[in-house]
């Protein structure tokens, strides 16, 4: 995932105008030096969204909303900060810089292996700690008074035998290097 740098981020919020931003959302009017209108965050019959031009930030007195045009695009839209910034850099005409390097790329699809990798093993291990070779676990879980709702929420198992896992994931296609990268996997004598 791409990491955006402070100043590029500052150059994408101080480009893009909050009143004209918010205004393409909702209706404001000038009272003062501020613009106020209906919040677009909660119900309410006369204005308590207030956008201070000046100050770049928004406040609404009625739920407690505010912050800068980052915040207001990604809270109206249901954005997260990464595409909040391309739909504002976007906005502002401001290219935002791609993965060209190869070893970023290269890194980028490693971490999303590992991502995978991580999230096969513990739905792996849950379901290990059902099975009736998995008794010594299951002992140790009554022990503890642990219900199945918390086990499955929190996806708690058991390894079982050392290598399983391995052979899944080998079974599965994942390279060596994708398997140790996620350290479920260590290299052991003759493997």
């Amino acid at each position: 995932m791409a990491r955006y740098s402070e100043e590029l981020i500052e150059e994408i919020r101080s480009n893009n105008d909050i009143v004209d931003v918010i205004s393409s959302y909702i209706t404001l009017k000038r009272s003062g030096r501020n613009f106020f209108g209906l919040c677009p965050f909660h119900k309410e019959k006369s204005p308590s969204f207030a956008v201070s031009p000046d100050k770049q930030i928004f406040h609404c007195f009625g739920c407690g909303a505010g912050g800068n045009v980052i915040h207001f695009v990604s809270k109206i839209e249901g954005l997260d900060f990464k595409d909040t910034l391309e739909v504002l850099a976007t906005r502002a005409g401001i290219e935002l810089p791609v993965l060209d390097n190869y070893e970023d790329e290269k890194t980028a699809k490693l971490k999303s292996k590992v991502y995978e990798i991580n999230k096969i093993a513990a739905e792996f291990y849950h379901e290990n700690l059902y099975k009736p070779t998995s008794k010594i676990a299951q002992e140790y879980i009554k022990k503890r008074k642990l219900d199945n709702r918390t086990l499955k929420a929190f996806l708690i198992g058991y390894s079982g035998n050392f290598d399983e896992l391995y052979k899944l994931l080998k079974q599965k296609g994942y390279t060596e290097e994708e398997m140790l990268a996620s350290s479920l996997i260590k290299k052991a004598d003759g493997r």
